[in-house]
């Protein structure tokens, strides 16, 4: 099977979207003094995930445990970033 950039380009946007969320969501748990790791990182934006259910080919892509881990993946991303500007 072949995965065209096309039916790829509507998923990426979403993570990057999701993303950005969770930068967002550092910046504001920062400035309230609030301790966190990717853990509740991960959490929080896997909430926010709940209700996204994308498609390739028709199919879809992400059933619980795939989006704990995107999550996850997601707010490991985003937690580097972090780190590397403390």
């Amino acid at each position: 099977m072949r995965i065209k950039p096309t039916e790829i380009i509507p998923l990426a946007g979403n993570l990057l979207k999701y993303l950005q969320e969770i930068v967002d969501y550092i910046a504001t748990l920062k400035a309230s003094g609030i301790d966190f790791d990717e853990e509740l990182l991960a959490t929080y934006i896997s909430e926010k995930m709940s209700d996204w259910n994308p498609k390739i080919k028709g199919k879809m892509v992400l059933d619980d445990d795939t989006r704990f881990a995107c999550a996850r993946f997601l707010s490991g991303i985003a937690f580097n970033l972090y780190k590397e500007h403390v």
